[in-house]
């Protein structure tokens, strides 16, 4: 009985030892996620998930092995400090697909408090070449992103340019500052 005791003591004393210390610890791959509004159809960036967005609230994304069976893949996560705190944020992006045309990302970004991830904000992008996701990250205390041109699309899959769009975190969200920038896709 008392070897019984000891081991469970070991093994509760060694789950607490491996708690999470850092934002890059944590296993984006097995998480879950908010959802909110409507999961195709967009043609824009659009927060979410905040009362004046007006979408109402969908079954959480439930991410085991990075896909969830319903559509949602977890594409990837990067690192930066977006917040001016001086710790790193992680932007965790999703894609939705339903085996047709249309898909979407889903672009979350969580500080780390008190051993665990804090949710900052999460959006989900346009369609392809209606604002579809080309690339985000953080840059210099910013998020960024970029977008796909809807000015320069080629047919509704594509575009041969992107806009640029830096937001800083002001009073518990992120706002766009500054001109847009536009650039052009070059082929890898």
């Amino acid at each position: 009985m008392r070897r019984i005791f000891f081991g469970l003591l070991i093994v509760l004393f060694s789950g607490l030892a491996s708690a999470q210390q850092s934002i890059r610890e944590v296993d984006f791959k097995n998480f879950i996620y908010p959802l909110s509004g409507p999961l195709l159809g967009h043609s824009e960036l659009k927060w979410l998930g905040r009362l004046e967005d007006g979408h109402s609230k969908r079954k959480p994304i439930n991410l085991v092995h990075g896909q969830d069976g319903e559509g949602f893949t977890l594409q990837s996560v990067s690192f930066s400090n977006m917040t001016g705190d001086g710790q790193e944020d992680a932007i965790v992006v999703l894609l939705y697909q339903t085996g047709g045309t249309q898909n979407t990302h889903y672009v979350y970004i969580y500080s780390f408090a008190d051993g665990k991830p804090k949710l900052l904000a999460y959006c989900h992008t346009g369609s392809r070449g209606y604002s579809g996701l080309y690339r985000v990250y953080g840059e210099r205390g910013a998020l960024v992103f970029e977008l796909l041109d809807q000015k320069m699309m080629e047919g509704e899959c594509c575009s041969s340019g992107f806009v640029r769009t830096r937001y800083q975190w002001r009073a518990g969200r992120f706002e766009a500052v500054g001109a847009k920038d536009y650039g052009e896709i070059k082929e890898k």
